[in-house]
């Protein structure tokens, strides 16, 4: 298991993870390469909410998406692990690590959010969470009270609306994204998309808006 070795394989590198970030998935490593494939050379700020082990920015800005980036998580632990992972990828000068709860903390506009946020209702799915994910990975990165779950993300989405211009990318639960899609139009984002991953399996919610 990855967090016995020490670290785990994602999108062409060795990231440092521990018992306080999730380990990175292929369908994470797939919106990372459907992102590369759209805004290499194009985005120049990047926003990553939730960024954990700091895989998601740290790839972009490697493979040339973004001149710069920020990542953002609430746990303190989290951001230990992405920073060593930023050294290790010599990444520091275009990386700033803050914490902060969702975007309470960030400051300017972005040209790609990008988000792998907590999207599991801590009751009604947890009987779908694989055992071992459940027992070794962070609770707090998982999962979400059920009575709080929409509300969380009408929250989280008119935070990133007031920090974008340009494209928002998210991976979400199955079962959640098609009533998010609809909360996203309702909240004024265009070009609304629900994207399958390699499986064929809803995963993500795409986005555009303009807050310029």
């Amino acid at each position: 298991m990855a967090t016995l070795m020490g670290f785990s394989e994602f999108y062409h590198h060795r990231f440092y993870v521990d018992q306080h970030v999730l380990i990175p998935r292929p369908e994470t490593e797939y919106m990372v390469d459907l992102l590369v494939s759209e805004f290499k050379g194009k985005a120049q700020r990047v926003l990553d909410v939730g960024t954990g082990s700091g895989v998601i920015v740290l790839s972009l800005l490697n493979a040339g998406v973004g001149k710069n980036g920020v990542g953002v998580d609430i746990s303190p632990e989290a951001l230990r692990v992405a920073q060593i992972n930023c050294n290790r990828l010599r990444l520091k000068h275009k990386v700033t690590l803050v914490k902060s709860d969702r975007l309470t903390k960030v400051e300017g506009v972005f040209d790609l959010i990008v988000s792998n946020p907590p999207y599991i209702k801590a009751s009604s799915h947890k009987g779908l969470v694989h055992v071992s994910v459940d027992k070794h990975e962070p609770h707090q990165a998982l999962y979400l009270p059920d009575d709080y779950y929409v509300l969380w993300f009408e929250d989280f989405f008119q935070e990133v609306r007031a920090h974008l211009n340009g494209t928002f990318m998210m991976e979400g639960h199955e079962l959640e994204l098609d009533e998010q899609a609809k909360m996203l139009g309702r909240l004024g984002f265009k070009d609304v998309a629900v994207l399958k991953d390699l499986t064929g399996t809803k995963r993500y919610l795409k986005a555009t808006f303009s807050s310029i």
